[in-house]
């Protein structure tokens, strides 16, 4: 090799170099910020699902085919619901939900299924939580109530004794 391509072919050795460190970069920053999907919860198969017959299955059925729910009613236990959702997060942003699912299995007092309902995200309503607090009464004073309550609180230093 001459000296000029020589000097030609280190000098694109040198600019390649940092390039492909700044694509590395940018590739790991980038594949943090990766779209991320999340399943959660207890979502059966529908065959199991169709299985389920009201009148015909017990507690003990439905547990054998569509497994343990999510949750139950709160003050009994005659509702099972089995909860699923879908959500999805790109890097740091708040999670996204995709899609919703609840299966609610009804049985009757006897413990057999009375009614197998299937709730979606679209049948749900946003529930706005409200900001506001309730004062607790008794605990306000005022400016004179906190200078008199104040008082005889602190005890002198101690200070060159």
């Amino acid at each position: 090799m001459s000296d000029s391509s020589l000097g030609t072919h280190r000098l694109r050795a040198r600019v390649r170099s940092p390039l492909a460190g700044a694509a590395a970069a940018l590739a790991l920053t980038l594949s943090g910020c990766a779209n991320e999907i999340d399943a959660r919860g207890n979502l059966p198969s529908e065959t199991s699902v169709q299985q389920v017959q009201p009148g015909v299955h017990t507690r003990a059925d439905v547990q054998a085919l569509l497994g343990t729910p999510s949750a139950t009613a709160l003050y009994d236990s005659a509702v099972w619901y089995y909860i699923s959702s879908h959500t999805t997060q790109y890097a740091f942003l708040k999670p996204e939900e995709l899609d919703r699912q609840v299966l609610i299995v009804e049985f009757d007092r006897a413990g057999v299924v009375s009614d197998v309902i299937r709730i979606f995200k679209e049948d749900g309503e946003e529930v706005s939580i409200s900001a506001r607090e309730t004062p607790a009464r008794g605990t306000e004073q005022n400016v004179i109530q906190e200078f008199f309550g104040n008082l005889g609180r602190f005890t002198p230093s101690k200070v060159g004794r």
